[in-house]
C-alpha cells in the first residue's frame, strides 16, 4: 500500500505527500484516471491558470496519485518589488470512484534559472479539486502562509478532451501519452508540464523556473503554444512571457502576454526528452541551453503506441 522508493523519490522531488484520505462521496467521474491530465483555466482569469497529472493506481489498486501544477501571479497589495509571478504545486492520492480530493499546496522558493540547487517544498495550504465531467471542475483553495486566500475558481479545459470519461478512460492515444510533468533530477523543483494534444491538435506547456536576482521568492513561468502534426516527436514553439495579472483576478490593467523566445521539444522516448531553448527578452533574456528531462512520475499506459 505504498509508492515504491524510486516512484516516491520522484514524487518528493517536486513537492508532494502521500496522505491517505476517507471519502464517502458518490462520484460524477472518476478522478482516478489519466484521462484528467492537461490543461485547466478559468477564461475570465485567461493568463493563468493550473495544468494536471493524474497517475492511475500508482499508489495502490483504486487509488491514483494527482500532481498539480499552478501558475499565477502574486496578490493584489503585495508591493514588495518581489518579481509578480507565482507558481504552486499541490498533489497528494486521488480514490477511484470519487471524483474530488483533498491534496496539499507547496511551494518551492530560492532557486537559479536552470540551475542548481535543488529546492524544497513548504506546505502552504490545501485544495480541495472536485471534477463535475471531463471539461469542468473546480478548485476550493486555503492558504495557510499567512495570506489568508481563501477562495473558489471554476476551471475549464483549455484543448479538448481526449481519453477521459465518467467512469474510466475509453481510449488509447500515443501522442496524449506524452502529456505530464517532466523536469531534469539535477534541478528538482522546478520543471514542465506539457499537454501533447491530438484533436486539437497542438501542443501546450508551462515552464516552471526561477528569475534572477529579483527576491527570495524568485519564481517565473514561460508558456509554449503551437500547432503540430499528430505523431510528431519533434515540436519547434515560440516561448511567451505573461505580465500584468494578480491571484485569482481579472487584473484592470491589460495583461501582456507576447513572445520573448524560442524553443524545441523533443521526445526521444515515452520516459526521455530534450528542451532546447534561447531567450531574447523577459528577465532571463540571454540565456539558452538544451536541458534533458524524465518523467516525475510512471509512463501512461497509452504512450508510444
Amino acid at each position: 500500500m505504498a509508492l515504491t522508493t524510486k516512484l516516491a523519490a520522484r514524487f518528493r522531488s517536486i513537492g508532494a505527500a502521500v496522505v491517505f484520505l476517507a471519502c464517502t462521496e458518490t462520484a460524477a467521474i472518476d478522478i482516478n484516471q489519466h484521462g484528467l491530465t492537461g490543461s485547466w483555466y478559468e477564461p475570465a482569469m485567461s493568463g493563468q491558470g493550473i495544468m494536471l497529472e493524474v497517475y492511475p493506481n500508482a499508489v495502490a489498486p483504486g487509488i491514483g496519485f494527482l500532481q498539480g501544477s499552478w501558475f499565477t501571479f502574486k496578490p493584489i497589495g503585495y508591493w514588495d518589488y518581489d518579481w509578480e509571478h507565482r507558481w504552486y504545486t499541490f498533489s497528494g492520492p486521488v480514490i477511484g470512484g470519487q471524483s474530488s480530493a483533498t491534496l496539499t499546496i507547496y511551494q518551492n522558493v530560492g532557486g537559479n534559472f536552470n540551475a542548481p540547487p535543488v529546492t524544497s517544498a513548504a506546505a502552504i495550504g490545501t485544495v480541495v479539486l472536485s471534477f463535475q465531467d471531463c471539461g469542468t471542475a473546480t478548485i476550493q483553495y486555503s492558504f495557510t502562509d499567512g495570506s489568508h486566500r481563501p477562495g473558489t475558481i471554476p476551471l475549464t479545459r483549455l484543448t479538448p478532451n481526449v481519453t477521459c470519461s465518467a467512469n474510466s478512460e475509453t481510449l488509447a492515444s500515443a501522442d496524449f501519452g506524452y502529456s505530464g510533468t517532466w523536469f531534469d533530477p539535477a534541478t528538482s523543483g522546478q520543471g514542465f508540464v506539457f499537454e501533447l494534444n491530438p484533436i486539437a491538435p497542438v501542443l501546450f506547456f508551462v515552464w516552471f523556473t526561477y528569475a534572477p536576482g529579483y527576491s527570495e521568492v524568485g519564481q517565473v513561468w514561460y508558456t509554449g503554444q503551437v500547432a503540430y502534426v499528430p505523431g510528431s516527436r519533434t515540436i519547434p514553439v515560440t516561448l511567451y512571457g505573461t505580465l500584468g495579472n494578480s491571484f485569482d483576478t481579472g487584473d484592470p490593467y491589460v495583461p501582456f502576454n507576447g513572445p520573448v523566445g524560442a524553443a524545441t521539444a523533443t521526445f526521444t522516448s515515452c520516459d526521455a526528452a530534450t528542451f532546447a531553448f534561447t531567450l531574447n527578452t523577459f528577465v532571463n533574456r540571454g540565456q539558452s541551453g538544451t536541458i534533458n528531462l524524465s518523467r516525475v512520475g510512471p509512463t501512461p499506459a497509452d504512450c508510444g503506441l
